[in-house]
């Protein structure tokens, strides 16, 4: 039976859009500048193995973060230039624990990698933040999904809101605003970029019933959609949202671990939202 909400509130990073992906080949350019392939068709054996095991991701747990999104890029370069030095093993033996804590030591420590200067750092932090800078390109049935949350905000503009609710940011957001055209009001009338927690989404929720017209503001239908069963399905849930789960490349189709974490559908692309919603 479709759902007939007064809200929607919508995951931005890879729900809407694919944020892994433009990760991804951020990555893949600080290697290749680490190994010294940039500009030259990557070697497999190298690049291909770091990046299948994205030691980068998992060394930046390992490392202060700088504010923002991680940690400064330059040490994050130092600190895959030491895991990759083989001083603790090749690459080969793929990722380790201990290996990945050793590096980042080193780079605490303010030790400097072999074959990787300070120029050779500032380039590959050069180099992973330009491609970071690319829009992350739109996930499947993202458009379509887009296209019926326009039509039914405009049906009934005194009935129906939607908000968009990030954590990411605002600068790498922005870019993704300006390419899919989010930041003009035409898909949702909110943006919302704070921490997900239950608070945040019932701050959201109670924004959201004094923005539709209603007898009782806080009976207001609001659908939540989102990637990740954790940061967006669990804090939802505890709100009383009615939830929807599509699983991405970030953390793959998770199983929940407790009831709290159980969204009410789970979709297999954001399109899929169109026939439950009635959209």
């Amino acid at each position: 039976m479709p759902v007939s909400p007064h809200a929607l509130v919508l995951d931005a990073d890879n729900t809407l859009w694919d944020t892994n992906a433009t990760f991804r080949r951020a990555r893949s350019a600080m290697i290749q500048v680490l190994q010294g392939t940039d500009g030259e068709e990557a070697r497999p054996d190298g690049e291909k193995r770091l990046e299948t095991t994205d030691v980068l991701y998992r060394l930046s747990q390992h490392l202060p973060s700088s504010g923002g999104e991680g940690p400064d890029l330059e040490q994050l370069a130092r600190a895959a230039a030491f895991y990759m030095s083989g001083l603790r093993g090749g690459p080969e033996a793929g990722i380790q624990t201990s290996r990945l804590r050793w590096a980042s030591e080193q780079v605490r420590a303010g030790r400097q990698p072999p074959g990787c200067d300070r120029s050779r750092a500032r380039k590959a932090a050069e180099a992973f933040r330009s491609a970071l800078s690319a829009p992350p390109p739109l996930l499947d049935g993202a458009a379509s999904l887009l296209r019926g949350v326009r039509a039914w905000r405009t049906a009934r503009p005194d009935r129906r809101t939607s908000v968009l609710f990030s954590e990411g940011a605002p600068d790498r957001l922005e870019v993704a605003f300006d390419a899919h055209g989010i930041g003009g009001g035409q898909y949702f009338d909110d943006i919302v970029l704070r921490e997900k927690t239950p608070d945040t989404f019932r701050d959201v929720c109670h924004a959201i019933g004094n923005a539709v017209d209603l007898p009782e503001p806080q009976a207001a239908e609001v659908v939540v959609i989102g990637d990740s069963l954790q940061r967006d399905i669990r804090p939802a849930n505890a709100t009383g949202c009615t939830t929807l789960y599509c699983p991405g490349d970030l953390w793959g189709r998770e199983t929940p671990e407790e009831a709290s974490e159980q969204p009410d559908y789970t979709l297999g692309t954001l399109d899929e939202a169109l026939r439950i919603l009635d959209l």
